[in-house]
């Protein structure tokens, strides 16, 4: 059966009712073509009787759903929950509390990495899931009686999947190592989108000579403050391909700008300056260490033995090699290396039991 949530008495009635279960599932709906921050659209939740869909377009107090998610009794259930998790952190003051993540609990149980939802559902439980509504507007309403069923659909097979998830992993020994690793890597995802980190998403950054690269890492700070200050997406301000541009204006910064024809006269003409300013101090503060990266040419060899234990490992222990170590984490491992920097943090934890110590034999 499935019911929506239209009103704050609605939520905080239902809310009052799932306090009382040991395990919920949660998945929502939501658009961002225009903005920054993922507008939401509908949230999802499953129990063991019902699903409901909360409207958050109708309900404007979120604080008994807030402290439902806060509560450690209850395990919240979701599939690939990055971008759900950033829903929930523009309507709730708090975080989610206990989180157990089907397609991160599959990659360990060894039935691959990065499964869709309906891909696992079909591998676990034998079950089709209807995709037919994965690119409806959900911000339209009154929301279809398709809309209801497929969003209705992408909740009602967790808590199956978490029972047989859960006994997998407890048989393997590492329902700890899930949760080690969704930590570590919603600790990362907060790092980040950090706007210090922001040079991070920009392609073609490795071309860049050190000095540029300090310029690109200002302007690309001082464009994600400016979006998240909008609300509005990277692109629309200024685009990936227009900040390698820039960050190789030599200074005086604002009559070189002149010369960036990709860049738009009205970006020009409202941010000139600051930007010009961004260049300017970027250039007479020169580059980090952080803008210098070590040449791993000459480690062309260690990688690929990294790579190789790595593959060896991911066998023997039946998961996928990704989630034992992408490329950018044995790089990281091999200037570490070179560096005599402390081992990254990707190797602590759960992979110090497993990779690691035959990752560093490599080196």
């Amino acid at each position: 059966m499935t019911s929506l949530i239209t009103s704050n008495p609605h939520l905080a009635s239902a809310c009052t009712q799932w306090s009382t279960k040991s395990a919920l599932g949660l998945d929502t709906e939501f658009f961002r073509e225009r903005t920054y921050y993922p507008c939401p659209a509908l949230i999802q939740v499953a129990d063991d009787d019902a699903v409901a869909l909360v409207d958050p377009l109708a309900v404007s107090d979120f604080t008994p759903l807030d402290r439902l998610l806060a509560n450690e009794a209850v395990v919240i259930l979701m599939h690939s929950c990055g971008e759900d998790l950033e829903v929930f952190e523009r309507l709730f003051p708090s975080r989610p509390t206990r989180i157990f993540d089907t397609q991160l609990a599959a990659a360990f149980a060894g039935h691959g990495f990065s499964l869709g939802y309906s891909t696992l559902v079909t591998t676990l439980l034998g079950v089709e899931v209807d995709k037919g509504e994965t690119r409806s507007d959900w911000l339209r309403r009154p929301l279809s009686e398709s809309q209801q069923r497929y969003a209705a659909l992408d909740v009602t097979y967790l808590a199956p999947m978490h029972d047989r998830l859960s006994r997998e992993l407890q048989a393997l020994g590492r329902l700890d190592w899930v949760e080690q690793e969704f930590e570590h890597r919603r600790g990362c995802r907060e790092v980040e989108r950090q706007p210090e980190a922001a040079y991070l998403k920009v392609p073609g950054r490795g071309a860049l000579a050190p000095p540029d690269h300090a310029v690109l890492r200002a302007l690309a700070a001082w464009r994600e403050t400016e979006v998240q200050a909008r609300d509005m997406p990277r692109r629309h301000l200024i685009r990936d391909d227009v900040l390698i541009r820039l960050a190789r204006v030599q200074t005086p910064a604002l009559e070189s700008l002149r010369g960036v024809t990709s860049l738009s006269p009205r970006a020009r003409t409202r941010y000139g300056e600051v930007i010009a300013a961004c260049i300017d101090t970027a250039r007479a503060a020169g580059p980090d260490p952080v803008d210098t990266p070590t040449n791993l040419r000459p480690h062309a060899a260690t990688l690929k033995r990294l790579k190789a234990a790595v593959h060896l490992k991911a066998e023997t222990q039946a998961v996928p090699p990704g989630l034992l170590a992408n490329r950018r984490a044995l790089e990281a491992l091999v200037v570490s290396s070179v560096t005599g920097a402390d081992v990254p943090a990707e190797f602590r934890g759960w992979r110090s039991e497993v990779i690691t110590d035959a990752l560093l034999a490599c080196l």
